[in-house]
């Protein structure tokens, strides 16, 4: 497939046509990705990006993300879930919006800790399909921490997913098996699935 790509001098990004299609999605992407890094590399002012390091992590906007964070729990404490989802959601989207060229492992726990409490908030909410796209990305990013898999269960064991739910309890029991949430929504779970197949009245 032979595409002609542009340049635009001034914003310094390439230009795909604009009745570019769907066969083109692929490149499409790639070519965001590449526009998103050479406006991130512009916008730190130096001719190549910095090594990253904990001195190059923007802590300006580490405390502005980290006063979102407490005033989502602090709504969270309150019971104002609606508020603590939309304080969490701006904090991500903030994260997201750091330079490409930021330490990645620091913006990686940022996000961890925002998806697991927005996770709590969407459960409280029941919004049980955001709740689980959260716990769900949550352990695509780490999948040796135990409560992410107790939230991910609890968003299926509420969607009727009841045996995604069994599988979801029983492996985070396999990295904390003294845990004891664990071990009461597994026990709630298995009494469901036996009623389910009607082996209770």
């Amino acid at each position: 497939m032979n595409v002609a790509l542009g340049y635009d001098s001034k914003s310094k990004k390439i230009l795909l046509p604009e009745d570019i299609g769907e066969e083109a999605a692929d490149l499409k992407l790639e070519i965001d990705q590449l526009n998103t890094l050479t406006a991130d590399l512009i916008a730190s002012g130096a001719d190549v990006p910095p090594t990253p390091s904990p001195d190059t992590f923007n802590k300006d906007l580490s405390k502005m993300i980290k006063k979102l964070y407490d005033g989502g729990v602090q709504a969270f404490r309150q019971e104002k879930f609606d508020e603590s989802v939309k304080q969490f959601n701006i904090g991500i989207e903030m994260i997201i919006r750091r330079h490409k060229f930021e330490p990645f492992q620091g913006t990686l726990q940022e996000l961890s800790l925002f998806l697991m409490s927005r996770t709590d908030a969407q459960l409280k909410n029941k919004n049980y399909l955001k709740a689980f796209n959260d716990a769900d990305m949550l352990l695509g990013m780490n999948l040796s921490t135990p409560d992410n898999f107790l939230r991910r269960g609890v968003a299926n064991f509420f969607l009727g997913n009841y045996e995604a739910a069994k599988a979801d309890y029983q492996r985070g029991l396999s990295f904390d098996e003294n845990n004891s949430r664990l071990h009461t929504e597994l026990e709630v779970c298995l009494d469901k699935l036996l009623e389910e197949n009607g082996d209770i009245l």
